[in-house]
């Protein structure tokens, strides 16, 4: 019988540089003591020693483009590589310095899928998309110079209207809790972003944040209720800057009714940054 064995979530642009052009000194000092409590999550998590390890993150309209916007996606085959872009944005040469190829557990991934479609959930999989910082700059700050899991990458739509729903994405969770417990594996789960900000699909608001809601959300998540974070709306996620909270929302079904302890939260004029882990045993 499986097990999740970890969970944590935390924001995922995670470069001292780039904050420090955004935000100035502040914005490196609280980059870094962030990347310090998430290397200290790792240390955890590789304690744990899981067989895999599912990372829950959007895509930026890298691997994917308005052609075809998966509500979510699960990467399978044996290897996933890193994005390379010629001209990358500041938080995505972070992946230059990388390895560039990942293994993935490829039987985890296809149960996921392949069950997922058996309870109800119209899956997109890809064997090509490639992964940017959302998904590898956590994995690097985690685990460091300690080995990698095999990785179980999902993408979730936190972008492009009409985006899955926060019940919907819980409710995912809630599946591949059930998927790991029917297999043999022990197995971590991160989901990736935010907290609060705005990217620059929204020019007029890049700049802002929403401090009271993203202490709400932490709020919910360190006494269990989970019941108020199901009925967010697309609207609230929109209006607070909170869309990338869908990819907590996959991990809180997975973890539910477990509570969080805030390892970290720093409030910043372009994003609120945040490290989360939850207590399983």
């Amino acid at each position: 019988m499986g097990t999740i064995v970890f969970a944590g979530a935390m924001s995922h642009v995670l470069d001292p540089d780039y904050y420090d052009r955004a935000c100035g000194a502040i914005g490196r000092r609280m980059i870094t003591e962030t990347m310090a409590e998430i290397a200290q999550m790792g240390e955890r998590l590789s304690a744990a020693k899981p067989d895999a390890l599912i990372v829950v993150a959007d895509d930026h309209l890298n691997a994917f483009s308005f052609n075809c916007v998966p509500a979510i996606c699960v990467r399978i085959g044996r290897t996933v590589h890193r994005m390379v872009q010629d001209h990358a944005e500041a938080f995505d040469q972070v992946l230059d310095h990388m390895p560039p190829a990942y293994p993935l557990h490829e039987r985890l991934a296809n149960a996921v899928l392949e069950q997922g479609l058996d309870a109800g959930f119209d899956l997109a999989l890809s064997w090509e998309a490639p992964v940017d910082h959302a998904f590898l700059a956590p994995v690097n700050t985690m685990l460091g110079t300690r080995p990698i899991p095999p990785l179980v990458p999902i993408f979730v739509n936190a972008f492009v209207a009409p985006q899955p729903t926060a019940r919907r994405c819980f409710a995912f969770g809630q599946h591949v809790a059930r998927v790991v417990a029917q297999s043999p594996w022990n197995v971590g789960i991160i989901a990736t972003g935010g907290l609060s900000h705005f990217p620059e699909l929204s020019l007029p608001r890049v700049g802002e944040t929403d401090v009271a809601f993203d202490r709400k959300l932490i709020r919910c998540m360190e006494t269990g209720e989970h019941g108020p974070l199901q009925a967010l709306t697309a609207e609230e996620l929109h209006k607070t800057g909170g869309h990338e909270f869908l990819n907590w929302m996959v991990l809180l079904g997975a973890v539910t009714p477990a509570r969080a302890s805030l390892r970290y939260f720093g409030e910043l004029p372009r994003i609120n940054l945040a490290a989360v882990e939850w207590q399983l045993a």
